[in-house]
């Protein structure tokens, strides 16, 4: 005669839940693993990206300023007040100039100068150092070393043109020069970036299909522009779309050499946001001109994706 042990219903009871207890679904493991591993980026964009985002929309329609712990609810005045504001169209105007420029000449020169790194050099990977070495240096210490190389007394470039017995403008007073002195900062800054870039995109281009091209007669102007150009426009446009939007956004430049002058000759949007939120404490006004900034980029990147298709080859 045989008793059953508590210890053994019990344990028995046990298995039959665990054998019989439904498994999580392969979806659901996957979803919470996903989550998992999202979370941490989510909650830092969250709290840096999205939130100032949305508040700043929000206090674009509000006269807040920095003195104030409260504000007023003023509608569409800000964005109406910008819009018909001259100041704000001759900023416009100067960030877009600026942008395209700047990303013109750095392409034009980087690309040059990539050609020239890929073929057989002496110390060539000297001169990719020299090359390289602008953009690994701090923006406002360059921004320092161009400003007493502009000096129209003391400068450089002053001391060329006076062997030559010719005279060199003080750029960075001129309304009409300032703008350019500025690109050229700023185009010396991303020629090794981009020079790197576009090199490695050169040396991963099939040598194959150059030799095909070769055996078929094409010359060296043929087989760049038919062969080599087509396999490295996926970097070319990383690079317009990357430049042109860190062009918009220069502040540092700006704030070392020109403060935005002459007359705001050389002010562009983010340095004005800047003034308007703490030196004016206007931060309604400034946030108004932070959403504008952003639907341009915006319409500046769907433009480009619309477009990529037609130059872009993958």
């Amino acid at each position: 005669m045989t008793t059953n042990s508590p210890m053994i219903g019990s344990a028995q009871s046990k298995y039959v839940n665990r054998r019989f207890r439904p498994k999580m679904s392969e979806r659901r493991r996957e979803a919470i693993a996903f989550l998992l591993f999202v979370s941490p980026n989510l909650i830092l964009l969250s709290v840096w990206t999205f939130w100032p985002f949305f508040h700043a929309l929000y206090l674009s329609f509000t006269d807040w300023n920095l003195l104030r712990p409260t504000w007023n609810m003023v509608g569409l005045n800000n964005y109406i007040n910008l819009l018909t504001s001259a100041t704000f169209w001759q900023i416009a105007r100067n960030s877009v100039v600026f942008a395209l420029g700047v990303v013109s000449a750095t392409l034009t020169i980087s690309m040059a100068l990539a050609l020239l790194l890929n073929q057989w050099l002496v110390a060539r990977g000297f001169w990719r150092l020299v090359i390289f070495s602008p953009h690994i240096t701090t923006s406002a210490a360059m921004a320092l070393v161009w400003v007493s190389m502009y000096d129209p007394k003391h400068g450089p470039f002053a001391a060329a043109l006076g062997w030559l017995g010719l005279t060199f403008p003080n750029v960075l007073a001129d309304t009409n020069l300032v703008l350019l002195a500025l690109m050229v900062v700023a185009t010396w800054k991303g020629l090794g970036f981009s020079t790197i870039i576009i090199l490695a995109a050169l040396q991963g281009v099939d040598r194959t299909l150059k030799e095909a091209a070769s055996i078929d007669g094409a010359n060296q102007r043929q087989i760049f522009r038919h062969v080599v150009f087509p396999a490295i426009t996926p970097i070319m446009y990383f690079l317009v779309v990357t430049g042109i939007l860190d062009a918009i956004k220069t502040f540092d430049l700006i704030s070392v050499m020109t403060d935005g002058g002459p007359g705001n000759a050389s002010n562009m949007f983010v340095y004005q946001i800047y003034q308007e939120a703490f030196r004016f404490q206007r931060m309604g006004y400034a946030s108004a001109i932070s959403v504008i900034m952003f639907v341009l980029i915006m319409s500046f990147t769907y433009f480009q994706t619309r477009i990529k298709s037609r130059w872009v080859s993958y």
